[in-house]
């Protein structure tokens, strides 16, 4: 599965934890200025640590 996170738009914080092993997170332009962003950011270590990848893309 392939998950999106930019300023306006995220999949649930539990989703994002959920993710593991094949599936793709692109963070998008603006990701990183959501007034949430770290609690992202730790559901992002816990999917990378079950084999996600996170990608920072260009859009």
């Amino acid at each position: 599965m392939i998950r999106g996170i930019d300023r306006e738009h995220a999949p649930a914080l539990g989703d994002v934890r959920a993710l593991g092993e094949g599936d793709v997170i692109l963070l998008l332009p603006g990701a990183e200025e959501r007034d949430d962003w770290a609690r992202y950011t730790e559901a992002i270590g816990a999917a990378v640590g079950r084999g996600a990848d996170a990608r920072w893309t260009r859009g």
